[in-house]
């Protein structure tokens, strides 16, 4: 639970944006995805409803941000479906209950804040600085507005300033940090026995009898898997750029077209003061707020520095100590009033009182610079590619609708498809579900393969296994899965029931040595045989690289040695070793040999620690107060 809520609490910010610009009807967005009709809710969080469309459109979201993070690995059959639809649920409540309490406490993010985080988006990146059109773009090609978007990331901060309020402020005692010091530090001085399973299993004689039982009762684990060879086509984007051939007055009356495109953005870089008046105040508290703003501008009119008086007296807290610094901003990025004003100003001059929904405003614009439009000479190369990238692209979409048509116009053929578009039907063979070559590297292509419809032998869908990169396939020829013969898998079973028997001689002879050692007998005395090694480790701490794991795990869950005499205990290694540990003694790591980094490491780590299990205990104590309800409790 607490490595699931870490990435949570660590991502909570950036995969709220992340999710915003990638996925449409963002998972984190203000309000439902339907307003039920009359739906009845799967869950209530106070006053707040959440149907069924919301949870399905997060599970969605949910599957979609897995396929992106295990690409061609990605398989249904990897995840609980029910599991990721609960822990969709979970998460919408989890949100809600958090936004319901940044509201009712009234976090507020700042202006610059907002803009600190968009602007450092890579997403909105071009040439590795804030680009506005690339912005712009990408917003509109997901369904949103920057209004929307500047909001959503506002909203976002708030939630993270409300997580923060939980894991910063949480205090770690300092005999914690010293028990957690001399717990990770420990070791352990250990001696082990070992019996490998190689000294024995070649000993062990198998029956026809207990070869024919074994495999009766695995047959499932000799199976030969299903295997296809196909044919296909394919059309990709990269291919037809390398057949578009340019002349230098094509590229150049290309670069006029797109000047746009070459063209460096220009910035406008402001600060502010920030008198706060919420929509809430009422009539006389604003006069106030408006007089104190008034007072403010009256002493910039006299003289007075705008960055001193920005740290004495203006009330946005994520600017006022560097002067009132906003940074760049950008179209969109703040409210319409605030950007009106701001283009009224040239370099240097500051603004009159302005009111916005945060309060009332003087604005200085601090520099500004010009768009500027880059030598062809410059970019010749990024307009080669960017010239051959749009010709490419207009025709891949010319051919991509005809692509699809025709492999569903003739289900029987891939040669319809070769002969109009000028396409090569290519071949693959050998190819099961997990193949990793060719073009049965993408899961989405192994899927078609083994699809009923295409089994049946018709042409596959086309297949979208890249970006502008399509495949029709279809099926050569099929071998279904099926239970190899005995004869075939003979010195499989033989040696897996080898191994089976061997590790029941083993498991007994360890369980004798491990009696005489309780008994008195030392283990250097029972270390004589040829077929037991010794090996005298001494101490190892709980990250040693010269032990097997599965041993140094068994090692450091072993009960203290005591009165003097050692702890044991058998381990069965993951290659079949059989070992008996001796743990002679246990020394706690030393406090004061911590250096202060050490120290503050600790702290931090332990805080953050602490700090999750109380942001858990948090939330559920929400769900509490806000008397959150599921449909199946109400029922």
């Amino acid at each position: 639970m607490l490595d699931r809520l870490r990435v949570h609490v660590k991502g909570w910010l950036g995969m709220v944006i992340l999710i915003m610009i990638s996925i449409p009807f963002a998972l984190f967005g203000l309000q439902n995805y339907t307003n039920g009709g009359s739906e009845k809710a799967v869950a209530e969080v106070g006053d707040y409803k959440i149907y069924q469309a919301d949870v399905n459109q997060a599970y969605q979201n949910r599957v979609a941000q897995l396929k992106e993070q295990y690409g061609d690995q990605y398989s249904a059959d990897l995840f609980n479906q029910e599991a990721i639809r609960q822990e969709s649920l979970n998460r919408l409540i989890q949100e809600q209950l958090v936004l319901q309490t940044v509201n009712k406490d009234g976090y507020v993010a700042s202006n610059k804040a907002v803009l600190d985080v968009i602007s450092n988006i890579d997403a909105f990146h071009k040439d590795g600085r804030f680009d506005k059109t690339t912005y712009e773009q990408l917003l509109q090609a997901r369904g949103l507005t920057t209004t929307d978007f500047v909001e959503t990331v506002r909203a976002s901060i708030e939630r993270e300033q409300f997580i923060n309020s939980i894991i910063g402020t949480t205090l770690v005692d300092e005999s914690e940090i010293d028990e957690f010091h001399r717990l990770t530090n420990q070791t352990r001085d250990i001696k082990y026995l070992l019996l490998r399973i190689s000294s024995v299993v070649n000993e062990v004689v198998v029956t026809d009898e207990e070869l024919n039982e074994h495999y009766s009762q695995n047959k499932l684990l000799y199976r030969s898997p299903e295997e296809a060879s196909i044919e296909y086509i394919s059309l990709n984007l990269s291919d037809l750029m390398s057949e578009v051939s340019p002349s230098k007055d094509e590229l150049l009356a290309f670069y006029e077209r797109e000047r746009q495109s070459f063209t460096v953005s220009g910035h406008r870089r402001a600060s502010h003061i920030l008198i706060e008046a919420t929509a809430d105040l009422a009539d006389a508290e604003r006069e106030e707020k408006r007089a104190k703003a008034d007072m403010v501008l009256s002493r910039l009119n006299k003289g007075e520095n705008f960055a001193s008086l920005a740290k004495e007296l203006s009330e946005d807290i994520g600017s006022a100590e560097s002067g009132g610094d906003l940074g760049i901003i950008t179209d969109g990025m703040m409210g319409a009033e605030f950007e009106k004003t701001l283009d009224s100003l040239e370099e240097g001059e500051v603004s009159n009182v302005v009111q916005t929904q945060y309060g009332f405003h003087i604005i200085k614009l601090v520099s500004k610079e010009a768009d500027k439009v880059q030598p062809y000479e410059a970019v010749e190369e990024t307009v080669t590619e960017l010239f051959k990238l749009n010709v490419a692209s207009e025709r891949f979409y010319q051919l991509a609708e005809r692509f699809a048509e025709l492999a569903f116009e003739n289900p029987d053929s891939l040669n319809p498809i070769a002969d109009e578009l000028g396409l090569t039907v290519e071949q693959q063979t050998g190819i099961t579900r997990t193949s990793d070559e060719g073009i049965a590297a993408s899961t989405k292509v192994r899927q078609a393969v083994f699809n009923e419809d295409v089994l049946a032998g018709n042409n596959s869908d086309a297949i979208e296994i890249g970006s502008e990169h399509l495949v029709v396939l279809r099926i050569n020829d099929y071998v279904p899965e099926a239970t190899m013969p005995l004869t075939a898998v003979k010195d499989r079973v033989e040696l897996s029931v080898k191994k089976d028997k061997a590790n029941e001689l083993l498991t007994q002879k360890a369980a004798d040595l491990l009696s005489q050692l309780t008994s008195g007998v030392t283990i250097n005395t029972l270390s004589t045989s040829d077929d037991v090694l010794l090996e005298d480790i001494g101490p190892v701490t709980r990250h040693d690289k010269s032990v097997p794991v599965k041993l140094l795990n068994d090692a450091f869950s072993m009960s203290h040695p005591t009165q003097g005499k050692p702890s044991f205990k058998l381990s069965t290694l993951d290659n079949g070793d059989v070992a008996i540990i001796e743990l002679s003694k246990v020394t706690d790591g030393d406090p004061t040999e911590m250096t202060e980094t050490s120290r503050q490491t600790f702290k931090q780590f332990l805080s953050r620690l602490t700090g999750e299990v109380m942001l858990a205990a948090t939330i559920e104590n929400l769900s509490v107060e806000a008397d959150v309800v599921l449909a199946n409790q109400a029922q």
